[in-house]
């Protein structure tokens, strides 16, 4: 099978799972507990104005119905107003998702360039302090839940040592340097968990190709140790690898809702927990989707690279 081929198999196939995802979205949102027109109006309205705000909202339809008008609104890029302040859910995306997609391409980049370095470093020196120094810190990154590490970053660099704020953000575009700050203690909290696992995988893998007869050749021949490391085992090492830096990402996008919330950061993680707070339907169903949305996209494109670099794998 071409690569061409297998980017339009793969392509298709990921349509097929975001239409899953939506069908998935769609429903699990209902079981939601509690009605939106309730919330609107309060616990004392009446059954009469009750059902009158259903029918506004069009809830009064069957399920099956409400999601075939949902996907077809959704596919026009038609995506609604909010139920609580009738606010464009598209503008409330626009504003919140670039928000999250900025912290996960930073925790990523700084993951990679912490967790392939010291993965490369432990594998090449087994056995040795540094190599434990790096076991260290995977096993560190891996067993610490997000939030509390958040909550201890916050009292050292927000409360003891006032540096930087422990809430909030600021755009980019206004103003640059505050954007960074804000960004500094939520990114460093995700960028520990996720470098911590890179180092763990990469240096496994390492290690597997450090044991295979091609690397037993090469030494045979005479090439150094530094040549084969970085030339041989890190190349092969690091293929396998870009999957899981892919996951990670899409990761991040999908598990935002507890950071944000930790560093009251306006991304869409916390527009999915306050919309779910709401019940506002309409935001939580878009939030969901473009979440569910970017991890299938990011996924899709490793594949894809994945499948340029390993040839074996189309077949």
């Amino acid at each position: 099978m071409s690569w061409s081929q297998y980017a339009i198999k793969r392509t298709l196939s990921s349509l097929f799972v975001l239409f899953g995802a939506s069908v998935v979205i769609f429903s699990i949102v209902r079981l939601i507990p509690g009605d939106p027109a309730q919330v609107l109006l309060g616990d004392t309205a009446r059954e009469a104005q009750l059902e009158v705000v259903r029918r506004e909202l069009g809830l009064h339809r069957p399920v099956w119905e409400q999601y075939f008008i949902w996907l077809s609104d959704v596919l026009t890029l038609d995506l609604g107003r909010s139920y609580m302040n009738n606010q464009l859910i598209t503008e409330l995306i626009a504003i919140r998702y670039p928000r999250s997609l900025q912290l996960a391409i930073f925790t990523m980049i700084f993951a990679s360039m912490i967790g392939i370095p010291l993965a490369i470093w432990g594998a090449s020196n087994r056995n040795s302090s540094r190599d434990y120094l790096a076991l260290f810190f995977s096993q560190f990154g891996v067993s610490i839940p997000s939030f509390f590490l958040g909550v201890v970053l916050i009292l050292l660099f927000a409360n003891y040592i006032p540096l930087f704020p422990p809430s909030g953000y600021m755009s980019f575009f206004d103003h640059p340097l505050g954007n960074v700050v804000h960004l500094f203690l939520p990114v460093v909290t995700l960028t520990v968990i996720n470098a911590a696992i890179i180092t763990r995988y990469l240096r496994s893998e390492m290690l597997e190709n450090l044991n295979s007869e091609y690397v037993q050749t090469a030494r045979a021949y005479g090439h150094s140790e530094r040549r084969i490391i970085l030339k041989y085992v890190a190349k092969n090492a690091m293929i396998p690898t870009i999957t899981v830096i892919g996951i990670q990402f899409g990761g991040i996008i999908g598990g935002v809702v507890i950071i944000e919330e930790v560093f009251s950061y306006p991304g869409i993680g916390l527009l999915l927990l306050d919309s779910i707070l709401r019940r506002d339907y309409p935001v939580i169903q878009i939030s969901l989707l473009a979440i569910a949305a970017t991890f299938i996209f990011v996924n899709l494109i490793v594949d894809l690279i994945y499948g340029y670099l390993d040839p074996r794998i189309r077949h």
